[in-house]
């Protein structure tokens, strides 16, 4: 189901999300990882914010609130692939 800002405004970014909507998009995707459904991870304690990625880089980010050896490369793929695919929404 196609939303709002993924009607094409002549522009050739990528299709916009709220903070909400990609937290929820994330989430669903990383409980659906093996051994993931209801563990807590550092989407679920800050979300998703905005930053300033320059040309090119993605506009948001999930903000580091754990400790860095109980990361996972499977979880930094799903946030990287969903960087890839969608921008935050500006509003």
């Amino acid at each position: 189901m196609a939303l709002p800002s993924d009607v094409d405004n002549g522009m050739m970014g990528k299709p916009t999300r709220t903070a909400s909507q990609l937290r929820e998009l994330l989430l669903e995707r990383i409980e659906a990882l093996p051994g993931m459904a209801g563990l807590e991870t550092d989407i679920h304690l800050g979300g998703v914010l905005w930053i300033d990625g320059g040309v090119g880089g993605p506009n948001w980010t999930v903000p580091v609130l754990r400790s860095r050896d109980q990361h996972r490369a499977d979880i930094a793929r799903v946030i990287r692939q969903a960087q890839m695919e969608y921008d935050l929404d500006a509003d």
